[in-house]
């Protein structure tokens, strides 16, 4: 082989180690010991990778009815535009993927929001170990997206709720009182099956109790009352119950 030709080799075998690195997404598994995400990543794939964007939001989280005894993994994530996302677990297993075909994935994703099965709370949690789970992407653009969420078993304990189990209120003096230990936020959410208003709204810790906007009600109707701890840690305890509004 002349000198010609080994050139030659030389040049693609550059080209194609060049490619192969522009494709491929950085993943927990090569994020060395003590680096933080975005510096182990802008160290591996340089300036061939794009620029490295942070997702807007990235968030894994457990949600515990404990009336109902079910537990589901939430995943939610927000960015600019994206065209294709994997996330890992704390294990460094690939958990998700999901990658845009067609016109959409020219255009970009913007939001994704799911929830798992829930086949009993032991198999859930059995499944999805604690720790950190990192999320990356790719824009239609070609930049890298990243982000991580902490993933915790811990969990706020069940608030206690009045008015409860059918109890019945009167439609222009309802209050709503909880006792929610451990929470960072609370979410009072408030239905009926005979309409498609919902009364739904997330407080401070803070706050114990609401007057529930006589408008919203209306007489003789049972209504689901639910409330959702939040704990620091993003999970979510939840307890359901119903109240009945007197006849007029």
């Amino acid at each position: 082989m002349d000198n010609i030709q080994l050139a030659f080799v030389a040049a693609f075998a550059v080209l194609l180690i060049a490619a192969i690195g522009c494709d491929e997404q950085p993943t927990a598994a090569n994020i060395q010991a003590g680096e933080t995400v975005s510096s182990a990543t802008l160290a591996k794939h340089g300036g061939n990778a794009g620029q490295l964007l942070d997702f807007a939001d990235a968030e894994a989280f457990f949600e515990f009815n404990t009336t109902d005894n079910d537990l589901g993994l939430q995943i939610f994530l927000d960015a600019v535009g994206w065209n294709g996302i994997r996330i890992e677990d704390a294990n460094n297993e690939q958990i998700v993927e999901v990658r845009a075909t067609g016109p959409l994935a020219d255009l970009g994703i913007t939001e994704l929001r799911f929830e798992s099965a829930e086949p009993s709370p032991e198999a859930v949690l059995a499944n999805f170990p604690p720790g950190e789970y990192l999320f990356t992407g790719r824009t239609p653009e070609g930049d890298r997206l990243v982000g991580d969420s902490e993933l915790s078993h811990n969990f706020a304990p069940p608030p206690t709720i009045t008015p409860s189990d059918g109890l019945e209120v009167d439609v222009e003096n309802t209050v709503v009182e909880w006792d929610a230990p451990g929470a960072e936020l609370v979410e009072i959410i408030i239905e009926s099956e005979d309409s498609d208003a919902v009364f739904d709204i997330i407080v401070e810790a803070e706050v114990t109790s609401l007057n529930v906007p006589p408008q919203f009600l209306e007489a003789g109707t049972e209504y689901k009352l639910e409330i959702l701890a939040y704990a620091e840690n993003g999970n979510r305890t939840i307890v359901e119950t119903s109240f009945v509004t007197a006849d007029e």
